[in-house]
C-alpha cells in the first residue's frame, strides 16, 4: 500500500457510519526498493482504535477480520508464514486463537480455490494456443472485453475511479489509463496480490488494490468520478448496492456495470433480474441510463474452467449517470 496516499486522507474507518475519521498508517516493513510502498503494517482509526492489517502490500479493510480469516484457512496460513515483522506475527498469532473452526469456506476466489486459475487465465498473452479459442471462426482474445467495456469512458486526467469486484485487475488497469488514480477492491486477498503484482510489473503508479466489502467501503460520499463494476449484481443485494454507489459518486458521475444474468452459482442474489428490471431498479435509485445502453447488449465473454470446460457468456452493459435526486 502506498504511504503517500495518507497525505490526502482518502481512506476512512468503516466502523464510523459518517466516515469522519481518516485512517492512519503504521509501517512495519517497506518494500526493499521503494520506500513509498508499505508491504506490512496496520491502518489504525485515531478514534476507535480499530486496526486493519496490511499483508504483502494489501490492506484488509473488513469489519470482521476473524470471520474473514476463518473462511480462508489456507490464506491465513500464508499470512503467518510470509510475514516479516514480530509485531505482525504477534497480531496473527493472537488472531489464530480466535478463528472459528469448521467455518463455512468462502475461498473459491483465493489461490487454492476453484476459480482462481480460471480468472488468471484471462492474463494469458498467448490465447492463440488455446485449443477452444483456436476452433472459433472469429478470433476472440478474452481479456479484450475489459478494453471494450472501458473504451467509451471519458478521459478524466484529474478524476478518481473505483473498480468494484475488480478480480485480477484487468479492468482497473484500463481505467488507470483514463484517470489520475484508481482504487480496485475485491473480497479475494489472492486476487489483490496478483493484481498488484501485474500493475507494478506494468509500471502503473496510480492504482491501489485492497480487500474490502463492496457494501462497506472506507470512502466519503461524493468522492468518485466513475464507479465500474463487472458482474457484481449477482453477488450483493441490489437494494443495498445501488444506494452505496449513488452515495459515493460525484453529481452527474457515471456508474458502469455489466451482468450475464447468470445464476448458476453457489451464492446468488437478485435471481429474477433481467435487462428490463435491472434498468428500472437503477433508474429508481437516482440514476439516468445513457441513451446508448438503454437497450440490452450482448458482449461476448469467456472463462476457462479447466482444459475441457469453458463458460461462454453474453454480458449486458449499462452506463448510468447519477442525478441529483431519486425519482421516487
Amino acid at each position: 500500500m502506498k504511504s503517500s496516499l495518507f497525505n490526502f486522507k482518502l481512506l476512512y474507518c468503516i466502523n464510523h457510519r459518517d466516515r469522519n475519521f481518516p485512517l492512519d498508517l503504521e509501517v512495519l516493513v517497506h518494500q526493499t526498493d521503494n520506500k513509498n510502498e508499505c508491504m506490512e503494517g496496520f491502518l489504525i482509526c485515531p478514534d476507535c482504535k480499530s486496526t486493519f492489517p496490511i499483508i504483502s502490500g494489501i490492506a484488509v479493510i473488513v469489519k470482521d477480520i476473524i470471520q474473514y480469516a476463518s473462511q480462508r484457512s489456507g490464506t491465513f496460513g500464508k499470512w503467518y508464514s510470509t510475514c516479516k515483522s514480530d509485531k505482525m506475527k504477534s497480531y496473527l498469532k493472537d488472531l489464530s486463537t480466535r478463528l472459528v473452526r469448521n467455518s463455512v469456506i468462502e475461498n473459491r476466489y483465493e489461490d487454492d480455490g476453484r476459480y482462481f486459475q480460471t480468472y488468471k487465465w484471462l492474463h494469458n498473452d498467448n490465447f492463440e494456443s488455446d485449443k477452444f479459442l483456436h476452433l472459433l471462426r472469429w478470433k476472440i482474445k478474452p481479456s479484450d472485453v475489459y478494453r471494450k467495456l472501458t473504451s467509451g469512458i471519458k478521459f478524466e486526467p484529474e478524476g478518481i475511479a473505483l473498480d468494484l469486484g475488480c478480480a485480477l485487475g484487468l479492468s482497473t488497469l484500463e481505467l488507470a489509463n483514463k484517470f489520475s488514480f484508481v482504487f480496485g477492491i475485491d473480497s479475494s486477498f489472492s486476487f489483490m496480490v496478483e493484481a498488484k503484482k501485474k500493475s507494478n510489473d506494468a509500471g502503473y503508479t496510480n492504482i491501489e488494490f485492497f480487500v474490502c466489502d463492496i457494501l462497506d467501503l472506507p470512502f466519503k460520499s461524493n468522492k468518485f468520478d466513475l464507479i465500474f463494476g463487472l458482474n457484481i449484481v449477482e453477488f450483493v443485494p441490489l437494494e443495498k448496492l445501488l444506494p452505496v454507489v449513488h452515495s459515493l459518486l460525484k453529481p452527474h458521475a457515471l456508474f458502469v456495470t455489466t451482468t450475464p444474468y447468470d445464476y448458476n452459482r453457489e451464492v446468488v442474489y437478485n435471481p429474477n433480474l433481467d435487462d428490463h428490471t435491472l434498468r428500472i431498479a437503477i433508474e429508481n435509485n437516482g440514476f439516468e441510463i445513457t441513451i446508448k445502453t438503454r437497450k440490452e447488449s450482448f458482449i461476448p465473454w469467456i472463462l476457462k474452467i479447466n482444459e475441457r470446460t469453458y463458460l461462454f457468456y453474453f454480458l449486458d452493459l449499462i452506463e448510468a449517470r447519477k442525478i441529483s435526486k431519486h425519482k421516487h
